[in-house]
């Protein structure tokens, strides 16, 4: 992926996580595996154990371009992306705009709007073919549109 599209998407990602409010980031945070919330605990900033989640957006800014918030929101849209994976079935390699929108309702009754489009979010950022489809849904589905990025 070209450099100016990574960072653009990355852009996407991160006014996800801006939008996602503390308490929903702190239940996501806390269903992951004890190895992944010790990890984000010491990285977040906290006490031993605790995950401070201000602490871990600012963690997430200052390594941005190292992939950190792309590898908090792989691991906490996981389940929500395996259910994406599944509901395609074997369109799931190369699935089209329409086949993506197909799963939205299923995933967002699921999961939540927030969850969902921060899985779409993190989906986009990756090099997969699909990438392009994905950024298509998010732009066209009245449930996923990606909040404004303000300008730097």
């Amino acid at each position: 992926m070209k450099s100016k599209d990574h960072v653009v998407r990355l852009a996407r990602l991160e006014a996800e996580f801006r939008s996602l409010p503390d308490a929903r980031f702190s239940e996501l945070v806390a269903e992951l595996p004890d190895e992944a919330k010790t990890v984000l605990a010491s990285r977040s900033g906290g006490e031993e154990g605790v995950i401070d989640i201000p602490g871990l957006r600012d963690a997430m800014r200052r390594s941005r371009m190292k992939g950190f918030p792309d590898q908090i929101a792989a691991a906490i849209t996981s389940t929500c992306l395996d259910a994406c994976i599944e509901a395609l079935g074997d369109k799931a390699d190369m699935p089209s705009e329409a086949e993506l929108s197909a799963t939205v309702p299923a995933l967002v009754t699921q999961f939540g709007v927030p969850t969902t489009r921060l899985m779409f979010a993190s989906a986009a950022l990756q090099e997969a073919p699909a990438a392009n489809a994905i950024l298509k849904v998010l732009k066209n589905d009245p449930n996923l549109v990606l909040v404004p990025t303000p300008a730097s």
